[in-house]
């Protein structure tokens, strides 16, 4: 009567077992990666409205004015973004303000922005409105600039003193 396991039935069921766990592992790494691009698209989301809100609550001419300087940017670091920068430089965060700056740098060092306007050019529609699109792009892959996706959102700008 054999009381022990042999070396075979040992691998045999070794093998068995590595089977049975890898596509657990496959899902696992897959669910990582889901979450990670899941991320990087709400942080373009937030960075897209947080933009186009801003050119919104602007009285016309100043959201005009606004929207077509960050148009003469064209693709924009979304960190070298002035109100951005603003806000960090006035914040008191006194001993964490440097954590949050290196967080935000390495968390958007690869989102860029572009704004674009859209004028009617029918007869006394210019004055009157126009759409302000704000596209946000980032790279899905790190080190791949061919694997860069984007969002774009819009939003009308009216000149309510017309």
């Amino acid at each position: 009567m054999r009381r022990g396991m042999t070396m075979l039935e040992l691998l045999v069921g070794l093998v068995i077992f590595s089977f049975a766990i890898l596509p657990i592992l496959s899902f696992g790494t897959t669910t990582t990666r889901t979450t990670y691009i899941t991320g990087k698209h709400l942080m373009a989301g937030q960075i897209a409205s947080s933009l186009l809100d801003r050119l919104m609550a602007m009285p016309y001419e100043e959201a005009l004015a606004e929207a077509e300087r960050l148009r003469g940017l064209g693709n924009a670091k979304v960190l070298e973004d002035p109100w951005l920068a603003n806000i960090l430089e006035h914040q008191a965060l006194a001993a964490g303000r440097r954590v949050l700056e290196d967080d935000l740098a390495k968390s958007f060092r690869f989102f860029e922005f572009k704004v674009g306007i859209d004028k009617d050019t029918t007869a006394g529609a210019a004055d009157r409105m126009f759409l302000l699109t704000v596209f946000v792009s980032w790279r899905v892959e790190e080190g791949d600039e061919k694997s860069r996706t984007a969002l774009i959102l819009q939003g009308v700008k009216f000149n309510d003193l017309r």
